[in-house]
């Protein structure tokens, strides 16, 4: 086969993949996420289009034996790219995959997981997680509560972002017993940085690991709900029932929720999300694909990409419904206000 053959067989491999007919608020993360805009413009721009690929889109199996049957059917298919939205999932395939070229987006929060980048047949975006990636960022927070006292991070533990030096932390926490909360400054929260800037900015930091629902559940009943702010990340739609959690106890107990990388949750129930631009990243995909199927460049001539910009979403009822009145300045610091 050579690099001009066609069509491209290219696969979107990813725990972010859902149903057409999904009405969770997080689905639109797969086939309909904006990066898929991006991909088709880039491509489509450097005179290729659709009609060169066979992109099939599946949703990552739950186990590594599963993972391993699905890669060696796209060798005998001969499939040649796999496209992967997510560190937790690009850092699966890269368990058992040494040799399908692999372009993948995601993020390295704490510069965790950056062995992926000297892996021979990976490249991709690396990802910034707005909202912790920028004081500036996460300011708004205040800007938004302008009350808040304490910011609340739940973290997943089936999650790949749950990296083993941060899960071992963990471990030694919930040994001494002190509750499901790990409140900065010990020693044994998870994602320092992001504890600085709460401390810079003036509020109370607590990281929640929870692995099952009923620990999530029973951590959120701990919480002080009056002057406080929730933070999902995107482990947490890993697992559909705690992302209903969240929503369902930011309603009941009237504590704002703001989200990373998934402002369809935020226009559902919540006040804002700090998301990358992530048509802009599909762009840079549909580049790199093109380097690979096209150019024949093998991976190790395609280099990483950095985060090519962010996209901010201001929930205005949501923050209305709270009794949040909104100045003209902070919407204006927002790329898109739903109202």
């Amino acid at each position: 086969m050579t690099a001009s053959s066609l069509p491209y067989r290219v696969r979107v491999v990813s725990s972010y993949i859902y149903e057409k007919e999904d009405s969770a608020p997080y689905s639109t993360m797969g086939r309909q996420n904006r990066w898929v805009v991006g991909f088709v413009s880039a491509i489509t721009r450097l005179k290729s289009g659709l009609r060169d690929f066979d992109l099939q889109f599946q949703r990552i199996p739950p186990t590594r034996e599963e993972l391993t049957q699905l890669l060696a059917r796209y060798r005998e298919e001969g499939v040649r790219v796999l496209i992967i939205p997510g560190t937790d999932s690009v850092v699966r395939v890269a368990e058992v995959n040494r040799d399908i070229p692999v372009v993948y987006f995601g993020a390295h929060p704490e510069n965790n997981g950056m062995e992926l980048l000297g892996h021979p047949n990976i490249t991709g975006v690396r990802l910034n997680l707005p909202l912790i990636w920028s004081y500036e960022n996460f300011s708004l927070l205040k800007s938004v509560v302008p009350d808040l006292e304490r910011v609340y991070f739940p973290l997943n533990l089936s999650s790949e972002f749950a990296f083993p030096n941060v899960k071992k932390n963990y471990e030694l926490s919930r040994a001494k017993k002190e509750g499901f909360w790990i409140t900065s400054p010990s020693s044994h929260v998870g994602y320092r940085s992001v504890a600085f800037m709460a401390e810079r900015l003036g509020v109370g930091y607590h990281e929640g690991p929870y692995a099952t629902l009923e620990e999530l559940q029973a951590g959120l009943d701990t919480m002080k709900a009056e002057r406080s702010a929730l933070i999902g990340f995107n482990d947490t739609v890993l697992s559909g029932r705690a992302v209903k959690a969240l929503l369902e106890y930011s309603r009941a107990r009237r504590v704002p929720l703001f989200w990373v990388n998934n402002a369809a949750i935020i226009k559902q129930a919540g006040v804002a999300d700090f998301s990358s631009d992530f048509e802009a990243v599909g762009r840079l995909v549909g580049r790199m694909c093109l380097s690979i199927l096209r150019d024949g460049k093998p991976v190790s001539e395609v280099p990483f990409e950095n985060d090519p910009g962010q996209k901010l979403t201001l929930n205005l009822p949501g923050c209305q419904e709270l009794g949040f009145s909104i100045p003209p300045e902070v919407r204006a610091r927002f790329d898109e206000v739903a109202s």
